[in-house]
């Protein structure tokens, strides 16, 4: 029953998961990542994670929005089972695979890129590097174009071409050289001051005047430019959507100077905004799409979608040893037929709209929550100050209380002051409720000062 959960046996993090963390500390170097929260999973089934107290949470965040059909699937849990029985690992750099096979023709089909090929790896950080190997292989240019707000990833390419926060590149330099990068069209907070909602058009017109007569006409030679790579939501930057003519007008402007466009879909992709791709929500067909995180359930499976024509790299000049090994693969041929044939997709257009009307309703009760935007099962919220700046003391104490109170509600954004809602794609309608109860009682504890710790994320 919904109504059994959050259930806390004891005040997070208890006992068992503060003598793990401080076990972590002494082996684990910091550089693994950002502790959002204090919590040791033990287990979890469908949206909520037990942890190893035995407090089981509401889950918001979904393992960074990779756990796309929850925890413990009965069909996921199956096919992998299955399949490590059999065989654990084949090379498909040197040998060939009927479930990677499967796979990749399941996202051939499933991409909006016509006559597709994949290239398959392990993250969505090293999908980025062969989108910018592949792109430059393809083009024989040399320059790149991302956007500022951009995360993309942690292996040396990825963390190349981001801009989501300086502190990711702090010691790392020499980076792959031959980057520019452009601010993205935030409807809500952009550099020209234009109110997105109420000028979409204005705002994409300032966009592509100051990519052409700017950057094209001044920084990079635009016949040296392979591909402009961008995330068709922004993700970590805050889930940015930017207006819905962007990235057809955008495309235009990149076929008259042969510039690729390449989408990074690590997030947005397999089903997290209610399609396959967030791509068809523009209307926009790129030439290379990246793809991770939910593809396997979170288990480890990445890669390339793209032209078929521009894929074939010399042979091997892709290869990654454990890429699509047959258990991964097994797990994603399972998310996979789970959203397709289980009408995941229906419910992630039914509960996102839910949630964004309970938030529009919340943003016209609070003042402090300044902007609400998302689409699917891909939201934010962001809280502001009396003057509209971002207010990241606030969203961390929002998100803590809630923590406190059974749910992992994660805060991100450029200014670290976007509350994100990623839930599995599983979730119920009823268990979001809940969740979204938890969140507003969190809030109203946080502005009567009742809350004194907050959580921890990027900067």
């Amino acid at each position: 029953m919904v109504s059994e959960y959050p259930k806390l046996v004891t005040t997070p993090p208890g006992p068992k998961a503060r003598a793990l963390i401080e076990r972590e500390k002494r082996v684990v170097s910091q550089g693994l990542g950002v502790k959002l929260f204090p919590v040791v999973p033990e287990r979890g089934y469908g949206a909520l994670i037990e942890d190893v107290d035995g407090n089981v949470f509401i889950d918001f965040l979904a393992g960074a929005a990779a756990a796309s059909t929850g925890y413990a699937h009965p069909r996921l849990v199956k096919e992998v089972q299955e399949q490590v029985a059999k065989i654990q690992h084949s090379m498909i750099g040197y040998t060939y695979s009927k479930r990677a096979i499967e796979v990749a023709e399941i996202l051939a089909e499933k991409a909006p890129i016509k006559d597709a090929k994949v290239l398959f790896g392990l993250s969505g950080s090293d999908a980025m590097d062969l989108t910018m190997k592949v792109a430059r292989f393809a083009t024989r240019k040399p320059w790149f174009i991302a956007f500022i707000g951009a995360y993309h990833g942690q292996t040396y390419g990825a963390t190349s071409i981001a801009a989501f926060q300086s502190s990711q590149k702090r010691g790392f330099s020499p980076l792959v050289p031959n980057v520019v990068w452009v601010p993205y069209p935030n409807p809500y907070r952009n550099i020209w001051g234009i109110n997105g909602y109420d000028e979409p058009g204005e705002l994409i017109n300032r966009f592509l005047d100051y990519l052409e007569n700017h950057i094209l006409a001044h920084v990079v030679p635009p016949d040296e430019v392979s591909v402009l790579i961008a995330e068709p939501i922004q993700g970590d930057a805050g889930i940015v959507v930017p207006p819905e003519d962007f990235f057809t007008e955008l495309k235009k402007t990149l076929d008259e100077h042969e510039i690729l466009l390449a989408m990074d879909e690590v997030q947005t992709g397999i089903g997290r905004t209610g399609k396959w791709f967030a791509s068809e929500w523009f209307r926009v067909e790129p030439d290379f799409l990246a793809f991770g995180k939910g593809v396997a359930s979170g288990m480890g499976l990445s890669g390339v979608i793209g032209r078929s024509e521009l894929m074939d790299m010399t042979s091997g000049s892709a290869l990654l040893t454990p890429a699509a090994n047959p258990v991964i693969s097994a797990a994603a041929h399972a998310t996979l037929k789970i959203i397709e044939e289980e009408n995941i997709l229906e419910n992630v257009r039914k509960v996102g709209s839910f949630i964004m009307k309970r938030l529009k309703e919340m943003q016209e009760e609070y003042e402090v929550i300044g902007d609400v935007r998302g689409k699917g099962l891909m939201i934010g919220a962001e809280i502001v100050k009396p003057d509209g700046k971002p207010d990241p003391e606030l969203t961390g104490k929002i998100c803590w209380r809630a923590f406190e109170l059974g749910l992992i509600l994660p805060s991100y954004g450029m200014f670290g002051n976007v509350i994100r809602i990623t839930p599995p794609l599983v979730i119920t309608q009823e268990l979001a409720e809940k969740g979204l109860e938890i969140m507003e009682q969190a809030l109203k504890d946080a502005l009567a000062g009742k809350v004194k710790h907050r959580t921890v994320t990027w900067h």
